[in-house]
């Protein structure tokens, strides 16, 4: 972490809420519209644009690439942002409290990482996003209640023995949709418009037709590790850790 980076996430720390902190803040390269307001929390990102009215409240630990606050956008109390990622909200979408949304660093994740709010989304309580790869979320969409898990990674081990591959793939949830609580979404599972998710439902595949889902009865599927393996394409990046392949919906934009 660059001095001024440091220096930057020091004084978003101990200073109160005021004109001289946004102004500080703006010395040190931070974008910084009217009426913004930033809490005792510790900001260490490498870029941070605050359009008009955006807000950042107490007890954060951001330590991330990039902060994009659209008007009005905020993040509420006690939440964790940390990974080698870009957090971006749209216009009036929020992040409310207690939630973690982390990334790990570069060798075990590869390549860019957004988790994206649209307008007038907001993700609520005590949440956990995963970014491995990134989360889209669109318009007027909740993550509701608490305790929802989306993971971006996932792992199949073969039947015997050491060997493994992990398995990424992007979340993408569509606009005007309700997740309730205690939901788990599995890596590369998009989500179209205009859809209801019950709570404690684990979405596991794509959902393209508008409408409420429910959580279903658990049933066994055959599962055949190396023909798993070939039907995603392998991740060629150096440094990776572990084999890792890159799962895609079939669902398209």
């Amino acid at each position: 972490m660059c001095l001024k980076v440091f220096v930057t996430g020091f004084f978003c720390f101990i200073l109160p809420p005021c004109e001289f902190k946004n102004w500080l803040l703006s010395v040190f390269g931070w974008q910084m519209g009217s009426n913004c307001r930033v809490g005792f929390s510790w900001i260490s990102t490498k870029r941070v644009r605050l359009a008009n009215g955006a807000r950042v409240g107490h007890a954060n630990l951001i330590v991330a690439d990039a902060l994009f606050l659209a008007n009005n956008a905020y993040i509420g109390h006690l939440n964790r942002v940390t990974g080698p990622l870009w957090l971006v909200l749209d216009e009036q979408a929020g992040v409310g409290n207690q939630n973690k949304i982390v990334r790990a660093q570069n060798g075990v994740s590869w390549g860019h990482a957004i988790c994206r709010l649209g307008k007038w989304s907001k993700i609520t309580v005590e949440h956990i996003v995963d970014c491995t790869r990134s989360v889209t979320i669109g318009d007027y969409s909740i993550l509701a209640g608490r305790g929802s898990q989306l993971w971006t990674h996932g792992y199949l081990h073969a039947p015997q023995g050491l060997g493994r591959f992990r398995i990424d793939g992007s979340i993408r949830i569509g606009s005007n949709v309700y997740i309730g609580s205690a939901c788990v979404f599995n890596a590369g599972v998009h989500v179209a418009d205009a859809i209801t998710i019950g709570a404690s439902s684990c979405v596991a595949r794509s959902l393209d037709v508008p409408g409420l889902y429910v959580s279903q009865p658990l049933r066994h599927i055959e599962l055949n590790y190396e023909e798993a393996a070939r039907r995603h394409p392998e991740v060629q990046v150096e440094g990776l850790v572990e084999r890792v392949v890159n799962k895609h919906s079939s669902i398209k934009p």
